[in-house]
């Protein structure tokens, strides 16, 4: 593709949740991408191929899961493995392995368990990647530049400590940054993503790429639209919503 693709999920199960997709659901929209001969990749994949051959790998969407919840070992991962995709997986470093009473004592936004270092591992020796979402999800915008500073930083210690990886890629908890908090990530990381809408131009902002999520993708027409290139004006309108509620608020 011309332009990057980025999905994100966060839960995928049967709650009534803004952030969860069902497994049905999740598995019908993988099938559709292989339909289409898209593959599904890491962010790191992408980007290497990107550094390499100055244009984005042919036929690819990168596949990314905020949050790390443990319900992706048994919802995305066999579906995923089945369809030779792989992903990354952004995880709060500081609350990996908690249960969910642990998680939202620790956030009030979490009540799922998270993944487990076991689970990392695994998944790496599978082929995904194992990014940052800073150490406790907090709004970094909403921190001290020491404290941005360290929630970032530690986070990426922690991981390649455990995991003994680079931990190149990062994604902003609730899509939130400034100027300082996105200099402040170009210290620790050589990618990061948001939450703005769209696909990334092949001349990027790597440090703010634009990402889709599945929230908006639901009905299958919908997705399938995307997976053809489509959904441009779509995107646009959805984006300038959401800017006129944050402005609102």
């Amino acid at each position: 593709m011309e332009k990057l693709l980025i999905l994100t999920y966060h839960a995928v199960d049967l709650r009534p949740s803004v952030i969860s997709v069902s497994p049905d659901l999740f598995q019908q929209q993988m099938e559709t991408l292989a339909h289409h001969k898209l593959e599904g990749m890491s962010l790191a994949t992408a980007m290497k191929h990107h550094e390499q051959h100055g244009a984005f790998p042919d036929n690819s969407v990168v596949l990314s899961f905020d949050d790390g919840y443990l319900d992706l070992m048994n919802n995305v991962y066999p579906v995923l493995r089945d369809l030779d995709f792989t992903a990354t997986v952004f995880v709060a470093s500081a609350m990996i392995g908690m249960n969910a009473s642990q998680a939202h004592y620790a956030n009030a936004d979490f009540d799922r368990d998270l993944l487990g270092w076991d689970h990392l591992e695994t998944l790496l020796e599978s082929g995904f990647e194992v990014g940052s979402h800073t150490l406790s999800h907090p709004r970094l915008s909403k921190l001290s530049d020491s404290e941005a500073e360290y929630e970032l930083g530690q986070s990426s210690r922690n991981l390649e400590r455990r995991l003994q990886v680079p931990i190149d890629s990062f994604a902003y908890p609730y899509g939130d940054m400034n100027r300082g908090v996105k200099e402040a990530a170009s210290r620790f990381y050589k990618y990061a993503c948001g939450t703005q809408l769209g696909r990334n131009p092949q001349k990027p902002d790597l440090l703010h790429l634009k990402r889709v999520d599945a929230y908006y993708l639901q009905k299958p027409k919908v997705f399938s639209r995307l997976c053809s290139g489509g959904l441009e004006a779509y995107l646009r309108l959805r984006q300038y919503a959401r800017n006129l509620k944050q402005l609102v608020s």
